[in-house]
Parts: C-alpha cells; structure tokens; sequence
C-alpha cells in the first residue's frame, strides 16, 4: 500500500510539472500587443500627443488600422486625439502635420479585466414630478426618504430586466450610469433607453403622417465622465436633439412650478375595480415663464395611489423643473375624448418607441450643448431622462414619461445604421 500510493504521488507531480511547463509561455510566444506604442482596455478612453512642438502646425488624425468599425476618435484636428475601442485586438492610429509628414501610433486594445454589464450600473438621482403613478413606481411611503426611495430606484433600474418607473409630469427625472464607457461609434447608434411606449393597434386616422400609440416622450441628456471623478457633475452634460428640437412649438429654457394641492379640492377616490374616476376638480396648480398658469387634474383608477406629490417631498410645497418642453403629441382621435393617439416623434426621445423599434436607440453624435450646437463625445458615462411633455389626456391623465432601464448597443452587438440629422 505505501509503495502503491509512492507511485501515485510520483506520477501526479510529473503530471503536474509537465502540464506547467506545457501551459507556460515560452520565450518564442508572442506578446499580445507587442511593440505597441499604448495599452488600454476596451471602452477606455485614450488621449494621444501628436508630440509636436511647433504651435503653428495643423494636425489630421485618422484611424488607418482597425480590428473593426467599432472605435470613435474625436478632436481629430487637435494636437491630442482621443481614442476608444468596443473589440480588443491592435489599431494604428496616424497624424498628418501640416499636410505633409505622417507620424504613426500602435494602440493594443485589451479586455476588459472584468467583464461589463450591458445594462445600468448605478442610479445617481431620482426626482419625478407629481403624478398619477408617483409613489407607485417605485413605492413610496408617507414619511419615506430620498435615500431609501433612491435605492429602491436603483433596485428597479440597476439589471438586466428593469422594472418601470415614472417620472411623473413635465421636466420629473432620473439620472443613471453605467460601468464603462459607451463608446461613440461612428455612424452607428449607441444606446437604447428602454420605456413602455406601444403602437395603437386600431388608429382611427390612417392618414396620420407620425405613428401613434402611447408615446410619452422624454428627452435624454448625456454626459462624459471628463474629470474621471466617477460621478456625473453639471457642467458635463448635453442634450440629444431629436426631432421636435426643432419645430415650431418647442419651447426651450422652460421652466414649471408645481404648487402643493389644496387639500379642500382634492377629490376622493370612489368606483369599483378597474372603474376610471376622472373629475374635473383641480388638483396640483402649475405655473411656468411662459405665462401660462393650470392644474393637473385628478385622474384615479381603482389601483392607483390619489397622492401625485413625492410623499419623500412632502415637506416641499414647491417643485420647480427646466428642460425643453416639447409640443403636445396627443390627439382625441374620437372627438369624444374616449380615445387618444399619442403620436411618436420621429427620433430622439425616451419612452417614445417601442423598445424593439430603432427609434428607441439613440446615437451619441446628436448631441449637442446649451446652444444648439454639435458636439464630438468619444463616448458617455451617465444619462439622464427627464420628461418633456406638459400634457393631459383627459381620462388618461397626464402624460408621464416611464424607463424601464437602458443598454450599450455595442455590447449587445446590435448593429443599428445612424441617421444624419446635421446639416453638412
């Protein structure tokens, strides 16, 4: 027996040393990335210096060699580019000085050293207006913290399968992020926010130029982490321009003041399951610097709770939001108000198509910054969704944006082609 497990012992540690020095790299393997100039992870973003000294010369950068299209390369005409890739494997990034002398980089773009989520990571804040399902996506209670409803938000949002929440009426928000880089690929659309937006299954208006359904428009603001700071600070973030960025009856810089609802007219619920109560009795009065001054009325289904204001707000008797407020999308399709169309813009907003429709993927390279203009991210870090409507429906109610999470489409590998929506 002793003899017998010896042997066993012998065996084993040849085994074992033969199988180390077989998975062992020899001097003769080659060195993924060898002789490259920089290092760095996928969806990492790289900053390169032409190296050049003269302060007159002109600089164009070009990607001349790439695993695949998935890269975004940004300040092109600047002494320093910013690189970032989606696939590992080695680019070569090159710069032409004043049109004449090309310097070349190599750029091995590793793995990641753990593996990313495709979906939200993190849930930074959460402040809905008042409405119909506030305190119900997600639940809150009388006395209940913004931390706690915070994390309960976060519990909704933060997985691959996210539950709704509700924004509630015009300019209610959520910001959120996510744990790499969404890199700017270009051509390509980046990021899908995800809603519970849908297309009428009988439109009594065929003719309708738009599609509609329930379409809850709100509009995505996207920032880049510049400071690496790991949060996402107010001076870093942009807007996507979508489609009614410029009609007519978009208003820009608005801004609207919910006041507390006067308890002497608010009504009480009544009906029984799956009964609508709508009344007419005004319930949280708004103003806004338009000039304009209204309520939103009570609008009270059996299930839903008849409390809009954020009961973790509840010692606020003001709530004050600024966006852009986008043009009313609702029509009473039946001149009775039994049936309503909310028709889709044609891209470029949250909740506003179904999460299968392209429409609900956004590219990074519409945004644009206080003023109207273009800008060139490599990629974003945190989103933000606030709704941009400031409408009622009749027995619908107001019309609530809700976001049920949001994904990296390089990720998911879905190849969804851009639309050009700057003039050349």
């Amino acid at each position: 027996m002793k003899k017998t497990r010896f042997y066993f012992r012998y065996v084993l540690v040849l085994l074992l040393t033969i199988g180390f020095i077989a998975c062992s790299s020899s001097d003769d393997d080659p060195d993924p990335g060898e002789g490259a100039d920089f290092r760095i992870e996928s969806c990492k973003i790289l900053t390169v210096d032409a190296g050049v000294t003269n302060g007159n010369a002109s600089f164009e950068w070009a990607v001349t060699k790439s695993v695949s299209g998935k890269y975004s390369l940004t300040n092109t005409t600047a002494k320093e580019v910013m690189f970032a890739a989606v696939d590992p494997g080695e680019y070569e990034l090159s710069v032409t000085l004043n049109s004449t002398d090309t310097k070349k980089f190599k750029v091995y773009v590793s793995d990641e050293s753990k593996a990313y989520k495709t979906y939200i990571n993190k849930v930074y804040d959460f402040k809905p207006a008042p409405g119909q399902f506030i305190n119900d996506l997600p639940p809150a209670v009388v006395g209940d913290s913004y931390e706690n409803v915070l994390r309960r938000t976060n519990t909704y949002l933060a997985k691959e399968k996210g539950d709704l929440i509700s924004l509630g009426g015009f300019g209610g928000y959520v910001v959120f992020g996510f744990d790499h880089t969404i890199v700017n690929v270009k051509g390509k659309r980046d990021f899908r926010v995800l809603g519970n937006a849908f297309w009428a299954d009988a439109n009594p208006n065929p003719d309708a130029p738009l599609r509609g359904g329930s379409s809850e428009a709100g509009v995505i603001m996207v920032a880049y982490d510049v400071n690496k700071n790991g949060v996402p600070d107010d001076d870093e973030w942009y807007e996507i321009k979508g489609a009614a960025h410029d009609m007519a009856k978009t208003v820009l810089n608005y801004e609207l003041i919910y006041h507390w609802p006067d308890p002497n007219k608010t009504p009480v619920p009544g009906g029984g399951t799956g009964t609508v109560l709508f009344t007419d009795v005004e319930y949280i009065k708004w103003i806004d610097n338009q000039e304009k001054t209204d309520y939103m009325w009570q609008n009270n289904a059996y299930n839903h709770s008849i409390d809009y204001w954020p009961r973790w707000q509840n010692n606020e008797k003001t709530l004050t939001f600024k966006g852009t407020r986008l043009p009313d999308n609702a029509v009473d399709e039946s001149g009775t108000g039994t049936y309503y169309v909310q028709y889709a813009f044609a891209y470029g907003y949250a909740d506003n198509a179904p999460n299968n429709d392209n429409e609900s993927a956004m590219d990074i390279d519409w945004a644009m910054d206080k003023n109207g203009k273009r800008v060139h991210l490599p990629g974003i870090d945190f989103v933000k969704v606030y709704n941009g409507l400031n409408q009622q429906c009749g027995w619908l109610g107001e019309t609530s944006t809700e976001i049920m999470g949001a994904t990296d489409l390089h990720l998911r590998g879905e190849d969804i082609p851009t639309r050009e929506i700057w003039n050349k």
